[in-house]
């Protein structure tokens, strides 16, 4: 009874040691814009051109590929695969798919929640 007890525990500490550490894959603007955002920290804006350059503007040194050109443009990323990737959109719901997209290639991503808008908020306040 004490050897399949041990056993039971055994295998549930092994399969507790080797589960995979869950990846957080979203972030607030608030949280990003305080504490992760630097001059090395990569940034893939997904919104048209027109938005990038538009009244909300975009994030400094930001590289810019519309989510519709995406899936066809990952090869532009490769020099950056090795880091993580904060994607960015308007309000969030585009750069969630770019973030979905990024980490099913093998990517690290991150989805910047709230967007641009967010970004804008938090600079008049």
């Amino acid at each position: 009874m004490i050897k399949y007890l041990f056993s039971i525990f055994l295998a549930i500490f092994l399969l507790m040691c080797c589960a995979k550490t869950e990846f957080n894959d979203i972030v607030t603007m608030e949280e990003f814009k305080s504490s992760v955002l630097a001059d090395d920290t990569v940034v893939l804006d997904v919104r048209t051109e027109e938005e990038f350059y538009g009244p909300l503007g975009h994030i400094e040194g930001a590289m810019l590929i519309p989510i519709d050109d995406l899936a066809d443009r990952l090869n532009e990323l490769d020099s950056v695969k090795d880091k993580t990737i904060y994607v960015v959109c308007r309000s969030g719901n585009r750069s969630n798919r770019g973030k979905d997209i990024l980490n099913t290639n093998n990517f690290t991503a991150v989805n910047v929640d709230g967007g641009m808008l967010a970004w804008d908020a938090l600079a008049n306040e």
